[in-house]
């Protein structure tokens, strides 16, 4: 009786040894969502799951659906604030149903050139507060980069500012896409990004106005054939993460989230860099790329200059991160 009590007791303290640090290796899901596919905000989401499940010792399971395969971006951003999606990778202009201060680096003729407009988003002053704008809504942001300049991709060609005029372009749903559109003469028509291609191929829409670095590999040039690379607008995109799963985490895979993002940064940035520059050589191969004339490029400019100020500087809702962001335009200007 007493060899079976001492090896009970031998057995308990054995299986209390083996479930203490099995109960810490209990594995969490990170899934990352985005609209695009074969982007810098893809590369980005790649690089982020081989590092997290290193440097996590495999205790986060990262997994990457590209190309709208968690659903629309409605469904995405109602996940993140749920619980429901751990992450999601998109331009911050696509809350602004959330909170409007999430459009101001969509604001034209700010930013001299996307290195700028890089060094601009991530100024501390500005990115500090422009990250958190989520934070009541369930979500925060943990990087920010730049994918390009934008430009406008056609069914038929635009080679100066007359020949856009009445023509209907897709642009993401905010007030400063719409007016870039307006002072053009076209019209702007926001819709998901998922239903572009049909659309132009149906010819509900003339085009779109967005990076060339997405609409490369999302082969929109087998439908218009013509793209302008305008200059006019830079296309930030962003990680945004859900607080109720960060808050589910342990301290130190919690850190390890955070500290990849931040590393993850510049790689990112590097990308959409090199993959818009890839993509403008690679669409001339292909179809056709078009540049206004300087004396156009000087008028689009001149016309787009005011809308910042007029749509961001004049709301209380968006001039103050709207001044933040034109301090961090000043102080990363070379």
């Amino acid at each position: 009786m007493k060899r079976l009590l001492i090896a009970s007791a031998a057995l308990a303290v054995s299986a209390a040894f083996v479930a203490g640090p099995a109960s810490a290796q209990k594995t969490y899901v990170m899934k990352i969502g985005f609209l695009t596919i074969n982007d810098s905000n893809h590369l980005a989401a790649k690089w982020l799951e081989k590092e997290i499940e290193k440097k996590s010792a495999g205790r986060i399971d990262v997994k990457v659906f590209p190309a709208g395969q968690l659903g629309k971006i409605p469904r995405q951003i109602e996940g993140i604030q749920t619980g429901v999606q751990e992450a999601l990778q998109i331009p911050p202009g696509f809350f602004v149903g959330v909170n409007r201060g999430f459009m101001v680096p969509d604001s034209p003729g700010l930013f001299d050139s996307v290195q700028h407009q890089f060094r601009t988003l991530n100024h501390p002053p500005f990115r500090d507060k422009f990250l958190m704008q989520g934070a009541s809504k369930g979500f925060i942001g943990t990087m920010v980069w730049s994918c390009g300049d934008t430009s406008i991709a056609t069914l038929k060609p635009f080679k100066t500012l007359e020949d856009i005029k009445g023509r209907k372009i897709r642009v993401l749903a905010t007030p400063l896409e719409r007016a870039v559109m307006e002072k053009l003469g076209a019209i702007g028509v926001p819709m998901p990004y998922t239903e572009v291609l049909p659309a132009m191929q149906r010819k509900v829409i003339d085009g779109v106005r967005s990076g060339i670095i997405v609409m490369y590999p999302s082969k929109f040039y087998t439908v218009a054939k013509h793209i302008t690379l305008t200059g006019m607008g830079f296309i930030a995109c962003g990680q945004w993460l859900s607080k109720a799963w960060l808050k589910s985490l342990p301290d130190d895979l919690r850190g390890i989230v955070y500290q990849a993002a931040k590393d993850a940064t510049p790689h990112a940035g590097k990308w959409g860099e090199d993959m818009t520059r890839a993509a403008k050589r690679d669409w001339g191969k292909v179809a056709v790329v078009h540049r206004l004339s300087a004396a156009d490029t000087a008028e689009f400019r001149r016309r787009v200059a005011p809308i910042g100020d007029d749509i961001l500087g004049k709301d209380p809702r968006t001039k103050g991160m709207y001044n933040l962001l034109k301090a961090a335009v000043a102080a990363t200007r070379k």
